[in-house]
């Protein structure tokens, strides 16, 4: 693929010397759009005197062919640098995630000038006339699903802070008439569920905290997706994950069946895989399922509601020997 080509001849380092006065800045996206309608928001702070991109928040959604994605550092890498075009080059800043899965997605944005707060905007839409097939220099990309979502309108602008750090409460609710148990963090969904307007439901006095979606992003911060599944004899459910891979699954798999509500409901950390460890400071989340249709899924931080579900004949999902879905904030 031509594309594929340059970059990888093309491909050169930041070598600059910059400003004694240099420090890390904050960029926004603004009124970003895709040939496709999609567009994308958020933010990433870039580090001129490391050349290093050292935080970053941005979400895609809309559009066609697609899921709806939020590239967080818990989820995705960045790379940055230059890429040559013709009499001349522009500065990359590339966010990567899934590497290597069916779920891969690559974001590339890039501008004309370098981010040492010169300029305090600059458009994200450059493209190389003379390169062969013409070369877009902003776009998304998911292997395997060509063409490329191309980036024709919207800039970057200097911002002087990172998004805010928001927390939210993840209320659980049960509903005795159905056997289910469903979570909200969402305020309006909350009050519909306290009030009757969503009917026979209750609060269950269970409850955990997240970083609210949007929120300046932790080293490890990962984005909650949510899922609806079509009704079976009725009866609805919802399934929520931190691993972007198990929510691209879900779609892949199951995409007759359930539909994605949100990429992002809220953002919180993902335990290790292998040994359910959560990091420091935070405390785990336990997936349960109850194993027969209609199909529910029940999230709790307490092993004692946790003992009592599988003594009930609920089955662990999650990380590690206990399954860890998830890791609060405490």
């Amino acid at each position: 693929m031509i594309r594929t080509f340059l970059r990888g001849l093309l491909l050169i380092a930041l070598a600059v010397t910059f400003p004694a006065e240099a420090a890390t800045r904050y960029w926004a996206l603004q009124g970003v759009v895709f040939a496709d309608g999609r567009t994308a928001a958020g933010s990433f702070g870039y580090d001129d005197t490391t050349n290093q991109v050292t935080t970053w928040n941005i979400r895609v959604q809309g559009g066609s062919g697609y899921q709806p994605f939020t590239y967080l550092p818990g989820n995705s890498v960045p790379v940055n640098g230059g890429v040559g075009i013709t009499g001349g080059f522009v500065y990359f800043f590339e966010f990567t995630a899934m590497e290597g899965t069916g779920g891969e997605r690559r974001l590339w944005l890039s501008v004309k000038l370098r981010l040492d707060g010169a300029v305090s905007s600059q458009p994200l839409y450059l493209v190389d006339p003379l390169a062969p097939l013409g070369y877009y220099y902003a776009y998304e990309r998911k292997p395997g699903a060509e063409p490329d979502r191309k980036i024709v309108a919207g800039s970057i602008d200097l911002v002087p802070f990172p998004p805010p750090v928001g927390l939210v409460d993840v209320i659980e609710f049960y509903h005795a008439g159905l056997g289910h148990y469903f979570m909200s963090s969402d305020p309006p969904e909350i009050a519909g569920l306290d009030t009757g307007y969503f009917p026979g439901w209750t609060r269950t006095g269970e409850s955990f905290k997240a970083y609210a979606t949007g929120s300046s992003a932790g080293a490890t911060m990962n984005p909650v997706c949510r899922y609806f599944k079509w009704p079976v004899g009725g009866v609805t459910t919802h399934f929520y994950s931190a691993n972007g891979y198990e929510c691209w699954l879900v779609d892949d798999l199951f995409g007759a069946e359930w539909v994605i509500e949100s990429d992002n409901v809220f953002q919180i950390d993902l335990p290790d895989m292998a040994t359910g460890a959560c990091p420091g400071g935070t405390v785990p989340v336990y997936r349960l399922w109850n194993g027969v249709l209609p199909t529910n899924h029940r999230y709790t931080t307490s092993l004692a509601v946790r003992a009592n579900m599988i003594a009930l004949g609920w089955v662990p999902e999650g990380y590690g020997p206990i399954g860890v879905a998830m890791c609060a904030v405490p």
